[in-house]
């Protein structure tokens, strides 16, 4: 395994403890490209299956208050790890300490190969079905701790990431048509207003053809910072 890379994803409230929403998420995976939970060792002797979570709605919420008794395993923080069917790995979670942030983790070296481009469209749907289930008012990475510093939640824009996921706030406050005009290689819309700039097709593994972008997009935004390739 590789460095671990995050999207992270801020809220102006504390949604996150608001267990609806993070069963809404859960059950949205389940349904979408036949994502599966993996059961938490120890923790899960309740749970029917093997290795996954039956997708039934009263077991998915079984399965979140099983990480959430795993807390003590992972630093205190509740995550949730889900596969596709092919093999295709990633987590959610969040610290309950730090209730208006949701992290969103992925293997860097699943990004890493001109061939991974299957893998990075997973990763941009994922980060899209959070967006649509959750409404973050701010969204950026690829974030890695081994080189980058977090910032508090909701402390603003300081940078261009590879994957920036303005809410409809920061839509407003930036323009519709500043965000629309960006150099980026896609720009998705979303129905409550937010759009999500994705600067490469892989920003991993393509990311020098695209530094003349990450530039010129940061420069349009009033940004001095650029963090590119996690």
């Amino acid at each position: 395994m590789g460095s671990i890379v995050y999207i992270l994803f801020d809220f102006p409230d504390n949604r996150l403890t608001d267990r609806a929403n993070i069963l809404r998420l859960m059950t949205t995976l389940a349904l979408e490209n036949d994502y599966r939970f993996l059961k938490k060792a120890i923790v899960c002797d309740d749970m029917p299956g093997d290795l996954y979570v039956p997708g039934e709605p009263e077991l998915l919420d079984r399965a979140w208050s099983n990480a959430v008794r795993a807390a003590p395993r992972y630093d205190g923080a509740y995550w949730m790890e889900f596969e596709n069917l092919g093999g295709l790995k990633m987590n959610f979670g969040f610290d309950p300490r730090k209730l208006r942030r949701l992290n969103l983790t992925i293997d860097r070296d699943r990004l890493k190969l001109p061939g991974d481009t299957p893998n990075v469209r997973e990763l941009v749907r994922v980060i899209s079905l959070i967006n649509q289930s959750l409404h973050p008012a701010y969204g950026y990475g690829l974030f890695n701790y081994d080189i980058h510093e977090a910032a508090p939640a909701n402390a603003g824009i300081t940078a261009l990431w590879d994957y920036n996921l303005f809410g409809a706030v920061l839509v407003e406050k930036f323009g519709h048509d500043t965000l629309m005009s960006l150099p980026a290689w896609q720009k998705h819309e979303f129905s409550d207003g937010s759009i999500l700039i994705e600067m490469a097709e892989n920003p991993v593994a393509g990311w020098r053809e695209v530094g003349d972008a990450y530039k010129a997009a940061a420069q349009e935004l009033g940004v001095a910072k650029i963090n590119q390739g996690g």
